[in-house]
């Protein structure tokens, strides 16, 4: 049997963004030793370069996480992740997940139990070293929750002020809550409640190294029972049990991993020695030293951005005229051959992979005395980029061709009949939130479409215009629109330009159907035409293999024009339909599907006109139906998505819908903010987040 065995409720381990990824992980104890045994979902981006070789090779590197979600499942202390160069002051929050600490609640504690003594510890990382101690404080966690409101704690280190604070927020959680399938004895239930304790901020610390700046994360752990509070001065806190030992036998619990709606997608880019967004569950024995027992899972995100704004769906053309060369040595060409002209016609810039690219009225008007190649190629645009303190970049292109025709001498060729689609390449990316310890973007690529005119000799005449991959394809209404009016923006001297009319977050967009999760349009899930890469890295060395290949997934759609669009789906008779009845078949569906979005999403389809109608308390009620409150956000934005045609979601759904999720209400007020009809009403919104949340949720709304 394997070490470890990790089973994802979805066997095909394709998600998009904004759903939850719920699963089993199984693993042998073998009676070891260790500290703790730990359970992390990441997503990611990393990339390596190198420059000469020998004493003259220099190497580069960039990374930064989206993701970084870690639970301790079996041991007795806690942790964040850690924020690398993260220096004095330390912020949580920009990857999701990385400030958060899941801490299940003994049998005496929780909401109506006693005092909750944690010891709370912020350490510098050392690899390979022992971790220091920044600064430590033991907090009364129940008092912390029912505050609800962060507090602020100064440090303390052998018993004696220690510089610096750090901020924390809790709130406790049913266990029932955080499981995807409540009915399992699983050993994720083994309390009723479980604390989930969240460091915002840790600031004013002290340098722990001579060299470099703080790598920092924070820990925590309970006190002993007989711990005094407040802690008597000058005497050291006691420390974690780091010493356990894991069972004989096999041990298994469930896992949730929800993830943001504006998660970039998985990718493998060739650049570099390496180039990737990669997501993966891995499950590690935490031991002393570096080299962890461990093993990662790769799973794909599919993103739901970036979508074309209209502009870009208007047709955009370029022509150009130059000198066909009849010899080309080394960098130069020469020997004249006559004109080539190109006219290059696009009926538009934003294309989803699997899409026809229209070419009508895009001709090579050979008047040169020599044959010439038209091709059409799609060339990616690749920039990798050093994260640390020091700003490294490098360029690269990925070339490929995706359509030839012939043109004789004196000769024209038309290329409306070239059949062009768009291959399963990853949609066009500019970057996406992330920690902050990550300086800059360590991945972008976009997208141009290039007509050239090519002589057997090797010289060419070429068109460039930048287009958009989008992760969608546009309306055809939209693309109907916009074809009335040719555009008239600039057709950009640098490809990464066309990210200024992009939507590349989750707010409302008219050019896109909102997608939920994979049953949604024509879509079909192929592997990228890209390829794989490995994903094994220096902190890997304990899994006992020397390579994780990924391999991600794009979804591919047909070709979307106004002539052959798909007709919509028929809709019901709103009068024939009793409203009552449709809600009740809802509620009723619900209890019999394990998988609550995909039953919400069928009903929709099924009741549009019921759907876009539901009332506060219609909504709130589907809602507390999902005990699984990681679950609720996602249930929130499919619903959401009922009301696209009509403009009737107001802040009241949005108050009913914090009244039924009080576990998930920022996530909530994400989804569903950039869609209501009132935002002048948001104020009684935000006054029931936490303080620091309410900037941020404050422009989510239109």
């Amino acid at each position: 049997m394997n070490r470890f065995n990790i089973t994802l409720d979805r066997p095909s381990g394709v998600y998009y963004a904004g759903e939850v990824i719920t699963g089993s992980v199984t693993i042998d104890g073998r009676g070891e030793k260790c500290r703790s045994v730990l359970l992390t979902c990441a997503g990611k981006a990393r990339v390596h370069w190198h420059t000469g070789s020998g004493d003259n090779r220099n190497d580069y590197d960039g990374k930064k996480y989206y993701m970084e979600s870690k639970r301790t499942l079996y041991g007795n202390f806690y942790k964040t992740t850690v924020l690398d160069n993260a220096g004095e002051d330390a912020f949580f929050g920009g990857a999701h997940g990385e400030g958060d600490m899941y801490i299940p609640c003994l049998p005496e504690e929780g909401t109506n139990g006693k005092e909750m003594k944690l010891i709370v510890r912020v350490c510098d990382y050392d690899w390979g070293k022992r971790d220091d101690n920044i600064g430590e404080v033991v907090i009364d966690a129940r008092k912390l929750a029912l505050s609800n409101e962060p507090i602020t704690y100064d440090l303390t280190r052998n018993g004696k002020p220690e510089k610096g604070n750090v901020t924390l927020v809790a709130n406790f959680i049913p266990t029932s809550a955080l499981t995807p399938n409540p009915n399992e004895k699983k050993r994720s239930m083994t309390s009723e409640e479980t604390l989930v304790l969240k460091v915002l901020r840790a600031n004013g610390l002290r340098k722990a190294d001579w060299i470099g700046k703080n790598d920092v994360y924070v820990q925590a752990w309970r006190a002993p029972e007989d711990f005094i509070m407040p802690p008597p001065v000058g005497k050291k806190l006691p420390e974690p049990d780091k010493k356990i030992t894991l069972p004989n036998e096999s041990m298994t619990w469930s896992f949730a991993f929800p993830t943001r709606a504006d998660s970039p997608g998985s990718a493998v880019i060739h650049a570099g020695d390496s180039a990737y967004i990669a997501y993966y569950i891995k499950a590690e024995i935490d031991k002393k030293g570096w080299k962890n027992p461990s093993l990662k899972f790769p799973v794909t995100i599919i993103p739901t951005r970036p979508a074309p704004a209209p502009v870009l769906l208007a047709p955009a053309s370029l022509d150009r005229e130059d000198q066909i060369k009849k010899m080309k040595m080394c960098c130069f060409a020469c020997g004249e051959a006559g004109l080539v002209m190109l006219k290059f016609k696009l009926g538009r810039r934003a294309f989803a992979p699997g899409e026809t690219v229209d070419l009508s009225g895009s001709t090579i008007l050979n008047n040169s005395t020599i044959p010439v190649t038209a091709r059409i190629v799609l060339r990616q645009h690749i920039v990798l980029s050093t994260t640390d303190r020091y700003e490294v970049n490098t360029r690269a292109d990925h070339r490929i061709e995706l359509g030839t025709k012939f043109a004789d001498p004196g000769a024209d060729a038309a290329l409306d009949d070239l059949a062009v689609t768009i291959p399963a390449v990853p949609p066009s990316f500019f970057g996406a939130k992330g920690s902050i310890a990550a300086r800059r973007e360590p991945l972008v690529y976009t997208y141009e479409l290039s007509l050239q005119a090519k002589a057997s000799s090797g010289h060419k005449v070429k068109i460039d215009i930048p287009i958009l991959i989008s992760a969608l394809p546009p309306k055809a209404e939209a693309i109907e629109e916009a074809s009335t009016s040719p555009s008239s923006l600039s057709l950009y001297e640098d490809a990464f330009a066309i990210q200024d009319n992009a939507i590349l977050d989750d707010r409302p967009c008219t050019t896109v159907d909102p997608v939920t999760g994979l049953e949604d349009g024509t879509g079909q899930v192929v592997p990228a035409s890209t390829g794989g890469g490995n994903i094994f890295e220096a902190d890997d060395h304990g899994s006992g293999q020397g390579v994780y290949h990924y391999e991600p997934q794009v979804v591919v759609f047909p070709s979307s024009t106004v002539e052959n669009a798909p007709s919509a789906p028929a809709m019901e008779d709103s009068s024939a339909v009793d409203h009552t009845a449709a809600y009740n078949k809802l509620l009723e569906d619900m209890k019999m599907e394990y998988d609550a979005r995909l039953t919400v999403d069928k009903w929709i389809k099924q009741y549009p006109s019921v759907a876009s109608s539901l009332t506060p308390g219609e909504f709130a009620g589907v809602l507390k139906q999902i005990l699984f409150s990681l679950e609720q956000a996602t249930i929130a934005r499919e619903l959401t998505s009922g009301f696209k045609n009509n403009g009737r979601l107001t802040t009241d759904h949005i108050n009913a819908a914090l009244e039924a999720c009080p576990y998930s209400k920022m996530e909530i007020v994400r989804v569903m903010a950039p869609y209501v009809s009132d935002p002048e009403n948001k104020e009684t919104i935000l006054e029931q987040l936490y303080s620091f949340e309410k900037e941020e949720a404050a422009k989510f709304f239109p």
